[in-house]
């Protein structure tokens, strides 16, 4: 039996969206137009069932019409983390599975207990694709994302982690895209924990303040972290990186040695915890 919708609210974009149920009590992700997934949508839709999971909120999916889009959602493992009792509407094709290890990070739970072994494989699928010198700079960019979901992350559901290499036969770039996903307390309640951000009044505010230098939720010293995400990465990459975090959303993008360019908003359908994407690019 289909589930009966009463309207769609974009999630990521507007054909992977929140629909709204007939039943207020169901929370309901609609994939259908979905023609392109990635590493981001795959782990916020993971971490959005959980969250509303873990709130006693019963929770569905509703698969690509697109077969392709199914399988690639297949054998990233999506399905394999959803909640217990995440209804799934759709079919899914027989698969076989290939070993995609130097190229694909499944969909992985992010928890203390998994991040080095998570990062150990990260780093090698980084340095197989860009090389010694490139690989450990994006690892080192990967790591921050990882250690921020792992210190101040945490949520009742932890976090979600996926990753894609691209050998750039197809994109024309070499390039890595790294996506983490969790359901902690998210960016502005983080940093209203340190009293010197008590000026921060919303959740775009508290996305643009995480990307400045020395500004932390906490009074103990820190690296600069984010910010070196952006300026660290590589002197011949196009850094892309994008946070979402209550109802802010911000996009922030480097090309090579030019400047930073970042820019926030507001969004209509707020999400628990935070979500990050990194995309860096190479001429192959």
């Amino acid at each position: 039996m289909q589930l009966e919708l009463a309207g769609r609210h974009p999630l990521l974009r507007d054909n992977l969206a929140v629909a709204r149920a007939e039943d207020p009590s169901r929370f309901v992700l609609d994939a259908r137009r979905l023609l392109f997934a990635g590493p981001l949508d795959l782990t916020a839709v993971a971490a959005s069932t959980h969250a509303h999971a873990a709130r006693g909120t019963d929770t569905a999916l509703l698969l690509p019409a697109s077969p392709d889009v199914t399988a690639y959602i297949q054998r990233m493992d999506l399905l394999a983390v959803l909640p217990h009792a995440t209804r799934v509407e759709g079919g899914t094709p027989d698969e076989t599975r290939y070993d995609r290890s130097t190229t694909l990070l499944e969909v992985t739970p992010l928890q203390p207990e998994t991040a080095d072994t998570v990062g150990e494989r990260l780093g090698r699928i980084a340095i197989h694709h860009l090389g010694a010198r490139d690989g450990r700079k994006v690892f080192k960019g990967v790591g921050e994302l990882i250690d921020n979901a792992v210190s101040h992350g945490a949520g009742p559901c932890g976090a979600f982690i996926a990753a894609q290499a691209y050998s750039g036969k197809t994109t024309g770039h070499r390039r890595l895209e790294i996506a983490v996903c969790d359901t902690g307390i998210g960016v502005l309640s983080h940093l209203l924990g340190n009293p010197d951000n008590a000026h921060i009044d919303t959740s775009h505010q508290a996305l643009e303040h995480a990307l400045r230098r020395g500004v932390s939720g906490t009074r103990e010293p820190r690296g600069n972290g984010l910010p070196d995400l952006l300026s660290d990465t590589s002197d011949t990459a196009a850094t892309r990186l994008v946070l979402r975090s209550g109802d802010g959303l911000l996009r922030a993008g480097r090309h090579a040695d030019a400047a930073s360019v970042t820019r926030t908003t507001p969004t209509s359908v707020p999400v628990r915890g935070t979500w990050s994407w990194l995309r860096v690019s190479y001429r192959p």
